[in-house]
């Protein structure tokens, strides 16, 4: 999450929940959808549903996130 939102983002939330095994020197993927946006006391949020998949595509991870990201064109 910390490379997708980069320098100028910043992680207020993130939980996870394991529900399979990974193991050493398995191939795992991160994946992650935005479900929602909104401003909330002029600060502009991004919430994520993520997750881990194994290499039979299996979710063995999954958790939300919640980020701040500066408004296109702002810094934050």
């Amino acid at each position: 999450m910390t490379d997708w939102i980069g320098e100028q983002g910043n992680l207020r939330k993130l939980t996870c929940s394991y529900r399979g095994m990974n193991f050493p020197g398995e191939a795992l993927t991160c994946k992650g959808k935005v479900t929602k946006k909104y401003v909330e006391d002029g600060e502009h949020y991004v919430e994520c549903n993520i997750w881990v998949e194994n290499q039979k595509a299996e979710k063995t991870v999954s958790g939300i996130a919640i980020v701040i990201l500066s408004a296109r064109g702002q810094e934050l």
